[in-house]
């Protein structure tokens, strides 16, 4: 299997039990996540050697988001310590046709000293095949976007292909900032996740507003032969209610769009869904799967994520592949 680097900040999560509402306090759920500490858990769970990198408070959080980490198999010795406090979010659960909400309280977290840091990008590539990170890293702050663009341009360097997910949060900063910044980091990509909306209404490409297959396939088609992205991928997501959603999932390369089949689930939690088909899509390519095989891979790896609480998914690759073979059927004996 491969070598991965992961970059990103390390979140805890909080929140309330029995569907309770944040503005009425009570108890929370603890859980450790983020996007690209979920998308490393995956893979180290697909049986590769994942690296993250980021920093933690030297404090009984930033040990126990730590331990979360090593429990997944990930190595942390590009976890350096230092700021004062871990990222935090808090999330209400949306259930039926109430929405779900996440607030964040993340400023001057620890990761913001991670570009003070002295790498030695030697050692941190060494025998590595894929950086992965996604586009809420660099909306921290200043610092953490080119501190972003040059652990890219290090990485390509070193031979080491480029893993980005658009992963635009709103709430982290404007589409213009993440336009420009996008924008940026393209020419450096080699595997892209990248879904409709955000060539509509990041990249201010030409289409419906709706979800529309063709136009995707366009804007793949030309962001590809611009940027030479060997695989762009995305999911189409059809939402019923807050606990009842439609998955299906995308992959262009080589000129050619594949399709998965479409799923339809009940959600137990949906945080997580897009790192954990992110993780699968990563594996299917670095484990030589077909273009096909990819992507139903990387749907059945986010489906069986939104069937447990927590961030990441925590189903192994064979896991993965019996869903895919008997999803809806008997008990497993």
């Amino acid at each position: 299997m491969s070598k991965i680097v992961t970059l990103g900040e390390l979140l805890l999560r909080l929140t309330p039990v029995r569907n309770q509402r944040l503005n009425q306090g009570g108890d929370l759920h603890a859980y450790y996540g983020g996007a690209e500490a979920n998308v490393a858990m995956s893979l180290s769970n697909f049986n590769h050697e994942v690296f993250y990198l980021s920093v933690l408070p030297p404090n009984d959080l930033g040990d126990a988001a730590e331990s979360h980490l090593k429990s997944g198999g990930v190595d942390t010795r590009w976890v350096f310590r230092g700021g004062e406090r871990i990222g935090t979010y808090f999330y209400e659960k949306g259930l039926s046709l109430k929405q779900a909400k996440v607030i964040y309280d993340r400023k001057h977290s620890s990761v913001l000293e991670l570009p003070k840091k002295d790498l030695d990008w030697d050692a941190v590539y060494k025998d590595v095949a894929v950086l992965h990170t996604s586009g809420i890293t660099p909306a921290l702050s200043g610092e953490m976007k080119e501190f972003t663009l040059l652990a890219m341009k290090e990485a390509k360097k070193r031979n080491v292909l480029v893993s980005f997910d658009f992963n635009y949060r709103g709430k982290l900063w404007s589409v213009e900032e993440a336009n420009d910044t996008f924008l940026a980091i393209l020419p450096l990509v080699d595997y892209c996740f990248a879904g409709y909306k955000d060539f509509i209404y990041l990249l201010g490409c030409d289409g419906p507003a709706d979800f529309d297959e063709d136009v995707l396939e366009k804007h793949y088609h030309k962001f590809a032969e611009e940027y030479g992205i060997t695989y762009f991928s995305c999911t189409n997501r059809t939402v019923f209610s807050s606990t009842a959603n439609e998955l299906e999932g995308y992959i262009f390369n080589n000129g050619a769009l594949y399709k998965s089949n479409r799923f339809s689930f009940e959600i137990v939690d949906r945080i997580g869904g897009g790192d954990a088909f992110a993780a699968g899509v990563l594996h299917g390519i670095l484990s030589d799967f077909e273009s096909q095989e990819i992507v139903e891979f990387g749907v059945g790896s986010s489906v069986l994520k939104h069937m447990v609480y927590g961030d990441h998914n925590q189903f192994n690759a064979g896991e993965v592949k019996d869903f895919l073979a008997n999803h809806g059927g008997d008990v497993s004996r």
